[in-house]
């Protein structure tokens, strides 16, 4: 789902939204959105803070387990 708060890829189009799916991950969506600096350059702090929102109350594991090819190794 794309909604128009998501940013757009370099051909204009929406990118694809993404929700929180980790306690690790929403570490660093905090991060970003506190002003810290980050390996997330792409990330800006108000749409950290809407996906901080989004995953606000939601038991999330810690870290997200492995999908595709590279779980079944």
């Amino acid at each position: 789902m794309t909604e128009p708060g998501c940013s757009k890829t370099k051909s204009g189009a929406h990118r694809k939204h993404t929700p929180i799916v980790s306690e690790k991950q929403r570490a660093l969506f905090g991060a970003v959105a506190s002003g810290q600096k980050t390996k997330a350059s792409g990330l800006s702090r108000a749409e950290a803070v809407r996906h901080l929102k989004e995953s606000k109350g939601k038991k999330l594991p810690k870290r997200a387990k492995k999908r595709g090819w590279a779980a079944n190794l």
